[in-house]
């Protein structure tokens, strides 16, 4: 998903810049851009991190296929009147289904997220990052981020919606 935020933001700088408007500032840290293999002392401060940003524990579970599960979302698509599941019951199927699919891919999403932090960090970075989110300051800041987005996110959801409906009235003038 951060990927696809990522490519997404990516675009949106590419185009501001084609049609004349202030692109996104310029990377603070670039990537590291290791082509090599890891080692297997990199690799294990790779799977650190995963594991200290809970990455790892989504990849296990294959908990990020979600959202594809919910109600309302691409798996739910069923005519009027065929709809004989509760709810829970329904998200159930559906995940276990996803999940069941993943299991066969799973290597592969290790791999791809070990290879482009092999890619993005050096060794000595990835130290002192397991050294700072290993650490209640670090952990900390890992809850306080995501407890940020998700407050801001709610907090904020009908404020977009006005944004959205009033750029949408702006385009029909």
């Amino acid at each position: 998903m951060q990927t696809l935020a990522f490519a997404t933001l990516f675009a949106l700088g590419m185009q501001a810049s084609v049609i004349g408007v202030e692109a996104m500032p310029s990377t603070i840290a670039p990537s590291a851009q290791i082509e090599e293999p890891a080692s297997p002392a990199k690799l294990k401060l790779i799977r650190q991190f995963m594991q200290l940003i809970g990455l790892q524990d989504r990849l296990d579970t294959g908990s990020f296929l979600e959202r594809y599960a919910i109600p309302g979302g691409p798996m739910w698509a069923v005519a009027p009147g065929e709809f004989t599941e509760s709810l829970s019951d329904g998200f159930k199927a559906r995940f276990d289904a996803l999940k069941a699919a993943y299991v066969k891919r799973r290597a592969a999403y290790q791999q791809a997220y070990e290879e482009h932090l092999n890619w993005e960090f050096a060794e000595a970075e990835l130290k002192e990052i397991n050294a700072f989110l290993g650490k209640p300051i670090g952990k900390h800041y890992l809850d306080g981020r995501w407890r940020m987005e998700a407050y801001t996110t709610t907090n904020t959801e009908d404020m977009e919606q006005d944004i959205v409906k009033e750029a949408l009235a702006s385009l029909k003038k």
